[in-house]
């Protein structure tokens, strides 16, 4: 008998062969979790019959809206799990799958089987930006690409694929157009968003170095630094939501803690206050308290530190990162002199 890996492959190499529909895709085997814990959701035959549709027309209108010196590119998404699609030179689709390389995060999730899996189904790494290519032929149908495209998102990603994000978007045609920085929510993907201006790759390739220009006294080395990891670990606790989780970002002098927080939903945040330290008293002066304020902490009284809860839908998580980052420098003169310490329900993680 066939080990439960490639029995796997062998699935699901017939489902995309046959052109199989939404109903047979949605019986497709899982694989085993991720390190993490995680588990791919197995959703219902109606559930992704509605996903394949929408991504089906996305595909569609890239291919078939044609604008002078634009190019066309499809999106899907869960969180920071996304693949993106584009027109291929000489026909077809060439499609991206979230890498780790601008994503550190996704490294939990980017198991070595996931990436054989990945590669037996035809992806590969493009090191340039450290994302996974597949490059579909001008004769695939748009409805094979995206039950195919479902099927990697929910068996390797473990998206949720009754509750994906889709869109369009027709970006200036160049050699190497602008992406989503490392720290930023969808890092990697080709966007020019002024939203995501200030932080993006404009280049050919992602080069994992610091500035020079930017140093770790300043905030915005500080988010270059920790933007990435602590964006992950908000992020999981967003995903986490219906759980008891939080995260400690403490550096020494000070710390702010985030939990999930339902009805509404939302990720509270606590940032430390003298009450809780006798010490802080001569840290936390009324101009730096005034910091705190301004970015909408309420004094204490709910809770013995300030505090402010991050609505879920309508704030991304790599702003919940950067405002936390910025506060543990602006309101506790944290200058990375000593490593940010994170901790989680589970104790001090690496």
């Amino acid at each position: 008998m066939l080990p439960r890996y490639w029995r796997r492959i062998l699935v699901l190499a017939m489902l995309l062969s046959l052109g199989a529909g939404a109903a047979a895709a949605a019986d497709a085997p899982q694989i085993s979790p991720a390190p993490t814990g995680g588990k791919a959701i197995a959703p219902s035959a109606p559930a992704l019959l509605v996903s394949e549709m929408r991504v089906e027309q996305a595909l569609q209108n890239i291919l078939s809206l044609q604008r002078p010196h634009q190019d066309g590119y499809a999106t899907i998404w869960d969180g920071n799990k996304y693949i993106q699609c584009g027109l291929a030179r000489g026909g077809g689709l060439r499609c991206e799958a979230a890498g780790s390389l601008m994503q550190p995060t996704l490294a939990r999730l980017l198991t070595a089987d996931r990436t054989e899996l990945l590669a037996q189904l035809g992806w590969a790494l493009d090191p340039r930006f450290g994302n996974y290519v597949h490059v579909f032929s001008a004769t695939a149908e748009p409805k094979q690409v995206a039950i195919h495209l479902l099927l990697v998102l929910n068996l390797i990603y473990d998206a949720d694929v009754a509750n994906l994000e889709v869109h369009t978007d027709w970006i200036a045609r160049e050699p190497c157009p602008p992406r989503n920085g490392p720290g930023q929510n969808l890092a990697g993907m080709i966007s020019d968003a002024p939203s995501m201006a200030s932080a993006a790759v404009h280049a050919c390739r992602f080069v994992d170095d610091s500035p020079v220009s930017v140093t770790p006294e300043s905030t915005a080395g500080l988010i270059f630094r920790y933007g990435p990891r602590v964006t992950g670990e908000i992020q999981r606790l967003r995903v986490n939501l219906d759980r008891q989780v939080h995260v400690i970002f403490d550096t020494g002098i000070g710390y702010i803690q985030c939990e999930t927080q339902t009805k509404p939903d939302a990720i509270y945040c606590e940032a430390q206050s003298a009450d809780t330290w006798a010490a802080l008293g001569a840290v936390l002066t009324p101009d730096r308290i005034a910091r705190l304020h301004a970015a909408g902490y309420a004094d204490p009284g709910r809770a013995p530190n300030y505090w402010k809860a991050y609505p879920i839908d309508t704030t991304k998580d790599a702003d919940i990162a950067a405002e936390v980052l910025t506060l543990l420098h602006d309101a506790y003169g944290y200058a990375g002199a000593a490593p940010l310490e994170i901790v989680t329900e589970k104790g001090e993680e690496p």
